[in-house]
């Protein structure tokens, strides 16, 4: 797979499940500048390592915030504060039994949601058109939970920083010069105990 931090520094817009010749089963990975990248392994997999790159749980992650919007699956999945992805609905049947059907799409990338018979067409910030295998009213009900998620997701991390659970690393440096600082004081001080000063 193309190293999870090139396609995170151009910024993913979508990550859709493609069946590919010569590639089989892939993952093709449209970044916010419209650019495709195709990737021989499964959409499971590319979330995984994207998630990995942002050291995040998914399991937990789906699970905590499964409960805020009351969802077991196609819970919206929040690796930063500027990537929330919405699990959606990409292939109606799939050629092999671990296929899956789920792609996803970045929250903040959608910008047009169109009507497509019982499907719809989603519309990207950078000019890509995707169809998408739910109707408009499921997906504006996934877009409203990841609006919903972004809030909590936000309010969780503002808050843990406020508590002082979240601080910049003190560097060995510092940590040592701490020491050292005490240190010298406490020859000062002996010094100036022993010449009377």
């Amino acid at each position: 797979m193309k190293d999870a931090e090139i396609l995170i520094k151009a910024g993913i817009a979508a990550v859709v499940p493609v069946y590919e010749a010569g590639a089989g089963n892939a993952t093709r990975v449209i970044t916010s500048d419209g650019k495709e990248h195709l990737i021989g392994n499964t959409c499971r997999t590319v979330i995984r390592r994207i998630a990995r790159a942002y050291g995040v749980d998914l399991a937990a992650v789906r699970e905590n915030y499964g409960r805020a919007v009351n969802r077991r699956n196609y819970v919206p999945v929040p690796l930063s504060p500027s990537l929330i992805l919405i699990p959606v609905k990409f292939r109606e049947r799939p050629l092999g039994e671990n296929d899956g059907t789920v792609g996803y799409l970045s929250f903040y990338e959608i910008r047009e949601i169109e009507e497509d018979g019982s499907f719809s067409r989603v519309l990207l910030a950078c000019g890509r058109c995707l169809r998408v295998l739910l109707g408009k009213a499921t997906l504006l009900e996934y877009m409203k939970d990841a609006r919903l998620i972004a809030g909590i997701y936000e309010e969780r991390h503002r808050a843990a920083i406020k508590a002082g659970q979240v601080r910049e690393p003190e560097s060995a440096y510092l940590q040592d010069g701490g020491k050292l600082r005490e240190e010298l004081i406490n020859l000062l001080i002996r010094i100036l105990s022993k010449s009377g000063g």
